[in-house]
């Protein structure tokens, strides 16, 4: 949802000057996935294994993470001096591959129901 009101926001704000870019991070190495800094309830329930599992596999990553931040950090720089930025921008080799895994699992999903979405047309 918040892509979309990014992409209504650029399109209101260009008249102004006002440039817009959604960033999608990968992983970075950073703390956020450290004991100090992400909490999680000791109390554990059954139905949430998978979660935890989840929770599991983002910390062991800590401290192995890919991405760069000091570089991150640059780009974003970067992006407020450019004059024609990108409305979307991934940073992280992560995020570029997460990113068109989606891409292609929507286009298979499209491609799979076109029949049925071109039914709805009038002709």
């Amino acid at each position: 949802m918040e892509r979309v009101r990014s992409e209504a926001l650029a399109e209101d704000v260009r008249a102004f000057g006002i440039k817009v870019t959604v960033l999608a991070p990968g992983a970075f190495r950073t703390n956020f996935n450290n004991p100090d800094s992400l909490v999680l309830s000791e109390r554990k329930i059954g139905a949430y294994a998978d979660i935890r599992a989840s929770h599991q596999r983002f910390a062991s990553m800590s401290g192995n993470q890919g991405g760069d931040p000091q570089k991150a950090a640059e780009v974003m720089i970067a992006l407020t001096a450019m004059t024609d930025p990108p409305l979307y921008l991934l940073l992280g080799s992560n995020a570029f591959s997460r990113a068109f895994t989606k891409l292609d699992l929507l286009a298979a999903s499209y491609r799979q129901w076109e029949t049925v979405t071109k039914s709805t047309d009038y002709y």
